[in-house]
């Protein structure tokens, strides 16, 4: 079975445009695909006061037809230091804070053998990101 990620993003796009307040056509939305086939884990201290640890994952590979991205990082940081989502043109990289809780979830998908990270981004600025994988 061919897995068409298009198709699948543009499935999750529209049932969150399902939503009451939703107004954007999911073709609207801007989505920047990457198709992971190489992992970096770094860890590291911030120097902060009091300094705090920091943990992420970047990820490489090739983006979707639609898409330029090259490159993902997934930065874990406590709720409270969660930022939103972003996609950088200038080194097209996504760039994702997922709550450090979900760290051993993160380290699972990245073992499956067929994983992607995206973003989508709506004509009124929101941003919305995630890591899928299949075993």
């Amino acid at each position: 079975m061919v897995l068409d990620i298009d198709a699948e993003i543009h499935a999750r796009i529209a049932a969150m445009e399902a939503e009451p307040q939703a107004s954007t056509d999911p073709a609207a939305v801007r989505r920047e695909i990457l198709f992971i086939n190489d992992t970096v884990h770094t860890t590291g201290v911030a120097g902060h006061d009091p300094p705090r640890p920091l943990a992420q994952i970047e990820v490489g590979g090739i983006s979707s037809p639609h898409s330029t991205v090259t490159r993902g990082i997934i930065r874990f940081r406590r709720r409270d230091d969660l930022c939103p989502p972003y996609f950088k043109e200038a080194d097209r990289t996504i760039r994702l804070w997922v709550d450090i809780a979900h760290i051993d979830h993160v380290a699972m998908q990245l073992s499956h053998r067929k994983r992607w990270l995206w973003i989508g981004i709506w004509p009124d600025g929101f941003t919305y990101s995630d890591l899928h994988s299949r075993p």
